[in-house]
């Protein structure tokens, strides 16, 4: 699991490409701007994945397991139907007297063989390929993609402690890289004040941003448009404390 806890982070592998230190930065700084207008506590979280890789990892390999299995078969029916008298020829030059039980006993060992073969290719390739996000995307379906990152989410949520602050008012801005899904979480106190048509506005525009190459900035335009709704019902008030830490979760 990897976190942010400084200003100028090393982002990991999966994020790098998306969003620089810098960004992060700009980001933070407009969760305490966030915090100096409504007493709501505003958590940005990033995460590189919602899935289960070891799910996608088997799936991908029965994948490539079938496909080199058609090609075993295919390459098994071709050799099995080989001419015999060729293969008798074939038999006698290297010494071995043809008869069927040599016929039987070549046939079982060709099929062990390419059965060997086909386990090994497919284990190689769907390890090459467990290495793309995108292979892991392309194996799953879209609901289980929406699904799971719905339940990252709210286990992310109560890990955050978002729904300990003292006026239920914790709201949790989630991506997940790998599915390419965003969804916010808000505690109850929120939630009985603003319909959800609201939020998924919020998203899209965030998602479009992302897809756009500009998560930093749909970032900060997603907080700024969650504030602007919060410091009208939830104003920050005296004696208001800041409860949680205003930076970016970034975390596997």
């Amino acid at each position: 699991m990897t976190n942010i806890e400084s200003a100028t982070p090393i982002l990991p592998r999966w994020l790098d490409s998306a969003l620089s230190p810098e960004e992060v930065a700009r980001i933070e700084q407009t969760v305490k701007d966030a915090e100096t207008r409504t007493s709501a506590e505003i958590v940005p979280m990033i995460v590189h994945r919602s899935t289960l890789k070891r799910t996608g990892d088997r799936i991908l390999f029965w994948i490539c397991f079938a496909l080199f299995g058609v090609g075993g078969t295919l390459s098994l029916s071709l050799i099995v139907g080989l001419d015999e008298a060729l293969l008798d020829r074939l038999l006698t030059a290297i010494g071995i007297w043809p008869s069927a039980q040599v016929h039987l006993i070549l046939t079982i060992l060709t099929e062990i063989l390419v059965a060997i073969i086909s386990v090994a290719a497919a284990w190689f390739s769907a390890k090459f390929l467990s290495n793309f996000d995108f292979m892991h995307r392309l194996v799953f379906p879209t609901e289980d993609l929406t699904s799971e990152a719905q339940n990252r989410a709210q286990t992310e949520f109560y890990a955050a402690h978002l729904q300990s602050t003292s006026g239920r008012t914790g709201v949790l801005l989630f991506v997940t890289m790998l599915e390419h899904r965003a969804v916010i979480l808000a505690d109850e106190a929120i939630v009985a004040k603003f319909d959800p048509d609201i939020w998924t506005k919020i998203l899209n525009a965030l998602l479009q941003a992302i897809g756009n190459g500009q998560m930093g900035k749909g970032y900060v335009a997603a907080i700024q448009s969650i504030t602007a709704l919060l410091e009208k019902e939830f104003p920050i008030s005296d004696g208001d404390r800041n409860e949680l830490p205003n930076r970016l979760r970034i975390i596997e």
